[in-house]
């Protein structure tokens, strides 16, 4: 049995009348609202091969339809259209991005608080663990007698600050010496590689004056460092979820609120395939049960050559997916760009 023309124009009615309004849908609706120039009765032909095919399905005795994950399928990955942004969402989400450029955490903060807001889905957003980029600058700063603070820049622009507890007290100067040297060795390093032997062989030649302190500073830096190695995860609009038909059952919703407060299984639902702009996964697609009545489309957001982090919206499987899709992936570019023309200034 083929999938030909007038099955698919079928299937994108019921597709697009479903999302619409919630409600199964009949030949009678089709007949009526999408003026296909066939009979109700050719259109019930049609729905039963498309059933049998597995593209919609019947949820109880009535003659309505709805579609399954597989006809969801097809809709996104040839159906779908994707839509105009309007210009006043433009402009809220220019001058967000515009204030936050600055700082990496909270412009993915901010970004998973205001497409949650755009959508009225759950947003998840994650920065790149700050161990897979390049130090721009680092600072060392004296607070009291055993204790510095170490400030870290990356070439993104993310900035951490750190305490490190010294064996003997680094003055101003002493610190500022330190500095010099630390910068002019790992500058344009990763903070992976701060822990090979031969980038602190060297780093403690150069510091051989300071023997003392140096390889305490530098264990100290690289143990700080490396609770930084899972990406910050941003949730909002999680109690969105309470408002989607799937989840009227409570049963539901505490396994997926619960999924939503484990860090490595956010981590995962972000997990974006680069080589497409955009990933959408549907119902049973996902890799968590508790997701199979939700659909999660994902992508990334980029400087240089980098990615910095994912962002991801949940919603119910009868999600319109054109419109969500549109704002993800604009929000996402005006980021992008953004990134790059304030990195190259």
């Amino acid at each position: 049995m083929d999938m030909n023309e007038r099955k698919v124009k079928i299937l994108e009615a019921i597709i697009r009348d479903y999302i619409q309004t919630g409600d199964p849908v009949g030949s009678r609706t089709i007949s009526k609202k999408y003026g296909l120039g066939i009979s109700s009765a050719t259109i019930r032909n049609e729905m039963a091969d498309l059933e049998e095919l597995g593209f919609i399905m019947q949820p109880h005795t009535s003659a309505g339809r709805i579609p399954s994950d597989k006809g969801y399928r097809l809709y996104v990955d040839n159906l779908m259209e994707r839509r105009n942004i309007h210009p006043d969402m433009e402009r809220i989400i220019a001058e967000m991005i515009k204030q936050k450029i600055s700082r990496i955490d909270m412009l993915v903060e901010e970004t998973a608080r205001l497409i949650s807001m755009l959508t009225n889905y759950a947003t998840i957003a994650s920065s790149m663990p700050i161990t897979q980029v390049k130090i721009k600058h680092l600072q060392l700063v004296p607070i009291d007698e055993k204790s510095v603070a170490c400030v870290i820049v990356t070439d993104t622009n993310i900035v951490k600050n750190h305490v490190i507890r010294t064996p003997k007290e680094l003055d101003f100067n002493l610190c500022m010496i330190l500095t010099n040297i630390l910068n002019e060795s790992l500058k344009g390093t990763t903070l992976n590689e701060i822990s090979l032997d031969k980038i602190r062989l060297s780093i403690e030649e150069k510091m051989k004056e300071y023997s003392d302190i140096a390889s305490s500073v530098l264990d100290a830096i690289d143990d700080t460092l490396r609770t930084e190695d899972v990406p910050d995860i941003f949730v909002r609009g999680a109690n969105n979820i309470l408002d989607f038909e799937a989840f009227s059952n409570k049963e539901k919703t505490r396994e997926i609120l619960q999924l939503f407060e484990e860090k490595l299984h956010l981590v995962k639902l972000l997990d974006h395939d680069p080589k497409h702009r955009t990933t959408i996964r549907i119902g049973a697609e996902n890799i968590f049960s508790p997701m199979k009545d939700c659909s999660i489309i994902t992508t990334s957001y980029t400087i240089g050559d980098y990615t910095l982090g994912n962002i991801g919206i949940i919603g119910p499987t009868r999600m319109d997916y054109g419109q969500v899709v549109s704002v993800l992936e604009y929000v996402t570019t005006h980021i992008t760009n953004m990134l790059n023309e304030y990195n190259d200034s």
